[in-house]
This record gives C-alpha cells, structure tokens and sequence, in this order.
C-alpha cells in the first residue's frame, strides 16, 4: 500500500511541475501579459512585465491563507481551536530552523529561481556532463545535510544508497541533455552570467531547494510540529517578509507592483491563469510534504531527478500518436539516450531496493532491543 502511495506522490509531483512549468511559459507569453519597450536606437519591443515578485507573493500569500482554512477544518473536526495549535509553536519558535526554512522557502520558489536561473548557460563555463553532475549532486548533498539536521536514524539513507541515486540521476539527467539538446526544463529568464557569479548563482540555485526540504522535515521531526502547521507558517511567514523586498524591488524601479498587479488581475485569461498558478503551488507544497512524510527529505529530493524521465514520456507519448515510424528510425540519437535513460532509471530502482534492506534490518535490529535501550534512543524515528 505503501508504494503506491509513494508512486501516486512522485507521479503527481512529476505532473505538477510540468503543468507548472507550461503554465509559466504560456502566462509570460499572452500579449496582454507583454509591454511595449523602446530600446536606446528607437526600436519597439514586446516584452513580458515584470511581475515575478509580484506574483511569489500572491502564491505564498495564496498558500498560507488556503493552508490555514485546512488547518482550522481538521482542529475544529478534532475538537480544538486553531489559536490552541498556534500557541504550541511559541516554544520552538526561537529555534534557528524556523528562520532558515522561511528563507530558503523564500528563494527556493520555482519563480523566484526561474527569474534568478540564467536563460542560458555558456557553453565554455559547463559541459552538459557537468551540468548533470551538479543536478545529481543534490542527491548526496540531500543525504548529508539530513544527518545533520535530523539525526541518522532509520529513514536515512547509506553511503551506497546516495552513490546510486548520485548515479541514477547523473544519468538520467545527462541523457535528457542529449534527447533534447537543451536545457529546457531548467532554463529561466536571468541574465547570461559568466565568471564566479555565474558559479555562486548557479549553486545557490540548487542547493537552496535541497536545504529547504531537509529544514521541513527537521521541523516536522525534531520541532514536532505538525506538517500542516508547518506549511501554514512557512507560506504566511514568507509572505510577510517577502513584502519588504518586494517594496525595495519597486523603490528601486526593479518591478513596478502597482503595475503588476493591474496586469494580473485586469485580463481575464491572465487573471484565470494567476489563479492556476497558485493552486499550483499550494498542491506542489502539499505532495513534497505527503513525500516528506512517507519517504523522508532525501527522497523527496531524490524523486526530483524523475521530471526529466516524464519530460521524455510526455515526448514519447507524443512522438508514437503522431508518427508512423519507429524512434530508432527517425531519432536514432534519441533512441540510444533512452536507453541510457532506462538504466538511470534501473539504477534508481536498485538504490530503493538497498535502501529497503537496510532500514528492515535496522528495524529488526530495533525491536530486538530491550524496551529500555529503545526508550532511550531518540535518534530512532520512522
């Protein structure tokens, strides 16, 4: 039961994140969404508004209140008062945790990173290797940070099991590179960054989300919070620190917000397209909480690497109702990196098999100890 509960996740996040993604793309492209700019030799652009900031905001503003509602229905459905579940929190709020997921929560946002990620990445600064060895680090990075932050314990995985899903991802990350021959679903709307910055940016950009994933579950874990309070805070507390960068963006003449939001909201399909955005959100947070919960921050983030291979179905699907041939003959180039692909995937798939016969053996480890030595041992949790 459980596995199929975990495969529902990771293929609903998988979804969602595509459907984000094209959602993005299609709202920056609507000509409502556009402005006419005048460059200094007098020629007149179409250029999408700047609204990236205006629009995080909403989403964290949008998520927080939608969570909220959530958590009021289940503590009233339980007898309690959501004053009561906030209160709670006071004792852990001192705890540097709380801050640091806020932040990373913050700029960790498929928006603010796609506003930040370069649109594209000089060829002489990153091979595609390379670029696929720094994606499938995250996994690894993913696996340290959460011994630090919440204990190794039965959930957390081996030194073997980073290294293949390190492996796993390297090579599925690369083999998307090769199909299709771009960095499609990565690329943003930054600048083209060369030297150190482009170094610090980039590393920032992946490491930031990984950082914020391990905090959620440390928060969860070792705060004992409950996880829909912890989304709650995590949205509504964005939101309200977000509102000083977003007012510094405006002073500074970096986004006009009163303009912003008369674009997003006087347009009808923009409005409407605003709206599916921050449902989008709120459902991405919700399903990386549920696989948080289920399978822990590593593999929530190791799970990630699996947008490329639904990339390349959602192709494939595509590619067999539209044509007559067969991939080997029309794209043999593609045909021999799905292969690749699939042994990313089969290395993948061997990683969760280690990673389930080591934590039954810890478990049966566990409860052959004397109930006094379990009592005791607080770094053991499931």
């Amino acid at each position: 039961m459980r596995l199929f509960i975990v495969a529902a996740l990771i293929i609903a996040w998988c979804v969602l994140d595509a459907w984000n993604h094209d959602t993005r793309y299609h709202l920056f492209q609507l000509k409502e969404a556009q402005d006419l700019r005048v460059d200094k030799s007098g020629t007149v652009h179409m250029l999408p508004v700047k609204c990236t900031l205006t629009l995080t905001f909403l989403q964290f503003l949008f998520t927080g209140i939608a969570v909220f509602l959530l958590c009021k229905l289940t503590v009233k459905a339980s007898g309690e008062s959501l004053i009561q579940n906030l209160a709670s929190l006071q004792p852990t709020l001192h705890d540097a945790r709380w801050s640091a997921l806020v932040s990373t929560h913050m700029f960790g946002s498929f928006l603010i990173q796609s506003v930040m990620m370069p649109s594209i990445v000089p060829a002489q600064m990153m091979s595609l290797s390379l670029i696929a060895v720094a994606r499938a680090l995250q996994n690894p990075f993913a696996a340290a940070l959460r011994t630090v932050l919440c204990g190794k314990g039965i959930g957390g995985p081996s030194m073997q099991t980073s290294m293949l899903m390190f492996a796993s991802a390297w090579l599925i990350f690369f083999s998307y590179t090769q199909i299709a021959e771009c960095l499609c679903i990565w690329n943003g709307y930054g600048l083209a960054l060369t030297g150190m910055s482009f170094y610090f940016v980039y590393s920032l950009l992946l490491s930031v989300p990984v950082v914020d994933v391990v905090l959620q579950e440390a928060v969860i874990v070792k705060l004992e919070v409950h996880p829909i309070l912890m989304l709650g805070c995590q949205n509504m507390c964005a939101a309200m620190f977000f509102t000083p960068i977003l007012i510094g963006a405006h002073a500074l003449g970096f986004e006009d917000v009163p303009h912003a939001l008369d674009k997003l909201t006087s347009h009808r399909e923009i409005f409407i397209t605003v709206q599916w955005l921050c449902v989008q959100h709120a459902a991405i947070s919700a399903v990386t909480v549920g696989l948080i919960l289920t399978v822990g921050s590593f593999w929530a983030t190791a799970s990630r690497s699996l947008r490329a291979v639904f990339w390349w179905a959602r192709q494939l699907v595509l590619f067999y109702f539209t044509s007559t041939e067969l991939l080997v003959e029309a794209r043999p180039h593609a045909s021999l990196w799905s292969i690749v692909m699939g042994l990313g995937i089969v290395l993948g798939l061997s990683a969760c098999f280690n990673a389930w016969i080591r934590d039954s053996r810890l478990h049966e480890a566990f409860e052959s100890q004397p109930l006094a030595i379990r009592c005791s041992s607080t770094g053991w949790y499931v």
